[in-house]
Formats: structure tokens, C-alpha cells, sequence
């Protein structure tokens, strides 16, 4: 039980994809990896991640050069879908766009879930994807205790009634 339940919570999806005007940018908060501009590896590492409100703040750098870093502030709707990012680097400048979560393309979007997912070291088949908002550690443990707490009452029911039955009057 208790696996299923780490389980569920280990899968809860990270990677998300981010279509901006400047280009494919990839999320995963999971592991604190930043694609930007749809690169592939060397990817940028996340630090300094803070959620608060309806913004996502933090700092990127390049894992050859540490002190390349990025300030990346991800505005979020009242869902915690990304709707707006803003990069800004002291040499490059600022960089906000408007964000969409899909490409509206279904297969192009599995693809990159899976490449991404890869380039960050999950099995092929466990790779974890958001297609919507960021869940939240809340919404994630109420959902896994709601489905464990069924299966649990409804196991218990059944070893009462197998019990009641061995003890019933036979006519």
C-alpha cells in the first residue's frame, strides 16, 4: 500500500513544455532542470526555486558555465498553468512572451515528453508530463489518500463480512 502510495507521488507530473514567442522552452520542477529554447542537453539547473502566489521565481545557469545564470519569473493562472514567462540576463536583456503548455499537436508533444524525459534520466516508460497546471503537493496527497482509503474500507468491509459468515446460524 504504502508503495503504491509513493508511487503515485513519485509520478506526480514535473516536465512541462513551454511555447513562447521566442521559442520551446522545457520545465522539469522534479529534477530542477530548465531546457531553453528547446536545447538539449547541456540543459540549465533551477536554483533558488520559489512559488508564491500566482508566480514561479528562479535562477538558471548553464551547467558548463555556472556563472551564466538567467532570472526566470513564471506568471501562473488561477489553475497554476504557466500563461506568461520573463527571462532577463544582464547581456541579453529582458525576454517575455506569453506561455501555451501544448504545441496542438498531441503525437509532437508525447515525443518531446519522452526525449525530455529521457535527457533527465527517467525510465522510457515512467517519463511524468503536465499538460495542464503544476499539481500542487496537496492536490497530489488528497487524490492518493482518497483512492487509498477506498481500497482500504472496501478490503475491511470484506474481511467482516467473510467473518460474520463463519459465525452465522446454519438452517
Amino acid at each position: 500500500m504504502l508503495a503504491l502510495f509513493t508511487m503515485a507521488v513519485g509520478a506526480s507530473a514535473q516536465i512541462q513544455l513551454l511555447y513562447t514567442d521566442f521559442g520551446r522552452n522545457v520545465i522539469d520542477r522534479n529534477k530542477k532542470l530548465f531546457w531553453m529554447d528547446g536545447d538539449s542537453d547541456p540543459c540549465f539547473d533551477i536554483q533558488s526555486y520559489k512559488k508564491g502566489g500566482n508566480k514561479e521565481v528562479f535562477v538558471i545557469s548553464e551547467k558548463e558555465d555556472k556563472n551564466n545564470k538567467y532570472k526566470v519569473t513564471i506568471i501562473l493562472d488561477s489553475k497554476s498553468t504557466p500563461i506568461e514567462i520573463e527571462l532577463s540576463h544582464p547581456r541579453y536583456g529582458v525576454q517575455k512572451s506569453k506561455v501555451k503548455t501544448t504545441s496542438g499537436d498531441k503525437n509532437e508533444d508525447d515525443r518531446l515528453y519522452k526525449y525530455f524525459g529521457e535527457l533527465a534520466g527517467y525510465p522510457p516508460s515512467a517519463t511524468p508530463s503536465v499538460k495542464g497546471g503544476v499539481p500542487t503537493a496537496k492536490s497530489v496527497k488528497e487524490d492518493a489518500g482518497k483512492s487509498a482509503g477506498a481500497k482500504v474500507g472496501d478490503a475491511a468491509k470484506s474481511a467482516v463480512n467473510k467473518v460474520k459468515g463463519l459465525f452465522k446460524k446454519k438452517k
